[in-house]
């Protein structure tokens, strides 16, 4: 297929996307639909279903275009192969997260927040939609490599830790998740359905928070290893 028809037909999936992605801003993403989309691009229907042809493919579509922002992936693969010492290793991912969920929360977090809670109660429908995800989870990825590190870190005495690791690691897990959560719903919802906090979430500040509570678990000193970070 010559390029100008590969560059025209990938502008106009783009396009179809990036209105899915403002019906997304009103709506939760569960609740979006094809006419939704249709109305939003100022095609014809028959034009936008030549590219979608139900919303789960958009949805699918939308999920890759999260997992790919940013070149994260990339980045963490460098720092995975850098020959550095663990705990330094251990020290850029975490600021990789920071700023991976701070880039988020401003283009997909919301859509991703959104559609995996709809998927707890609808594990027929994730399906349908994940398997046309063609693209790895950044955050999936990130944890993988963290938890490798940890693990390595334990079994070798690199790390000394202070509880089981795999309690560590699940506090991990949950801490992210609740941070993602409250973080979520203080920045991206406005409606006063939403209860608000009198806490201020900061997402870069509570994954330091969660960094320092981590290397505490696994009986390293900060103070230490600051040089050496």
């Amino acid at each position: 297929m010559p390029k100008v028809k590969n560059e025209y037909l990938e502008n106009k999936r783009n396009q179809i996307l990036d209105a899915a992605f403002a019906v997304c801003k009103r709506k939760p993403a569960y609740d979006i639909t094809m006419t939704d989309i249709v109305s939003e691009t100022g095609m014809s229907q028959g034009g936008v279903y030549k590219y979608f042809n139900n919303i789960d493919l958009v949805l699918a579509a939308l999920i890759d275009k999260a997992n790919t922002q940013g070149n994260y992936i990339e980045q963490i693969d460098e720092i995975m192969e850098s020959g550095n010492s663990l705990d330094v290793i251990l020290h850029n991912l975490f600021l990789v997260s920071e700023q991976y969920f701070s880039d988020m929360l401003i283009s997909y977090n919301k859509i991703l927040f959104e559609l995996s809670t709809f998927f707890a109660y609808n594990p027929e429908r994730n399906e349908r939609i994940n398997k046309n995800v063609t693209t790895s989870s950044t955050f999936g990825y990130l944890t993988q490599c963290a938890s490798k590190i940890i693990i390595t870190g334990a079994e070798s005495g690199y790390f000394m830790p202070v509880m089981p690791i795999e309690e560590i690691l699940a506090f991990i897990i949950a801490s992210f998740d609740g941070i993602i959560r409250d973080v979520t719903l203080s920045k991206c919802y406005l409606g006063e359905s939403i209860p608000k906090s009198s806490v201020a979430f900061n997402e870069k500040s509570l994954i330091h928070c969660l960094y320092i509570s981590t290397m505490s678990l696994l009986g390293k000193n900060l103070n230490d290893e600051r040089g050496n970070l």
